[in-house]
């Protein structure tokens, strides 16, 4: 009399065990989003970047906001994670001026209506000088803010010595502006030169 009565136990705990078993599988398969690199990024956030820049980008341009992966469009998103990228499309930094100063571009869309434009700003640190200077690079007033992400890389990827005399590139880094708009594909390079930014269209 006492097999039977355990082996209904044991039945009864088997489908307990496979049910429990079932749904942790469904939650794990259908009750959690998919980690995304474009879920709020922190590396997109302007606390990532210098105090100085911050306060810039708060008293200055409080109507915009540093451009995230969730911003790009789709063409530029694939392209953007074609680079494998270590950082945030709307942040480069680099030794864009001086070979001991690391200084930032700053991509900027509109907070509301993020496609309807873009800022595209330098920050840079003067000699002796604790604080930043912003240089406007870029700038659009229509739609199509999507389409862009920003990178930094190094000059010498792109000039060689006498392209490097011609254009007075002489400084370690560069940024790259990549458009990804399906019939406007192209990709500008930033550089310091002369006193003051200049771009040219690369191949990459």
């Amino acid at each position: 009399m006492l097999i039977p009565n355990f082996v209904a136990i044991s039945m009864t705990s088997l489908r307990i065990t496979s049910s429990v078993l079932l749904f942790l599988a469904c939650t794990l398969l259908f009750g959690q989003e998919p980690v995304r690199a474009d879920k709020n990024s922190p590396l997109c956030q302007v606390e990532s970047l210098p105090l100085d820049i911050q306060n810039r980008l708060k008293e200055t341009y409080a109507s915009w906001k540093i451009q995230e992966p969730a911003d790009l469009s789709q063409r530029a998103h694939e392209r953007w994670e074609s680079e494998k990228p270590q950082g945030c499309p709307g942040i480069a930094l680099g030794h864009f001026e001086r070979a001991k100063t690391t200084s930032y571009a700053i991509f900027l869309v509109p907070k509301e209506h993020t496609d309807s434009g873009y800022l595209f700003l330098i920050f840079s640190q003067k000699p002796g000088q604790p604080t930043y200077e912003s240089t406007v690079v870029e700038k659009l007033d229509q739609n199509g803010a999507a389409n862009y992400f920003i990178h930094g890389a190094p000059i010498s990827r792109f000039f060689d010595g006498p392209s490097r005399k011609k254009f007075q590139a002489h400084t370690e880094d560069g940024i790259l502006l990549v458009d990804s708009a399906e019939n406007e594909y192209g990709v500008e390079v930033y550089f310091w030169s002369g006193g003051r930014y200049r771009h040219e269209p690369i191949d990459y």
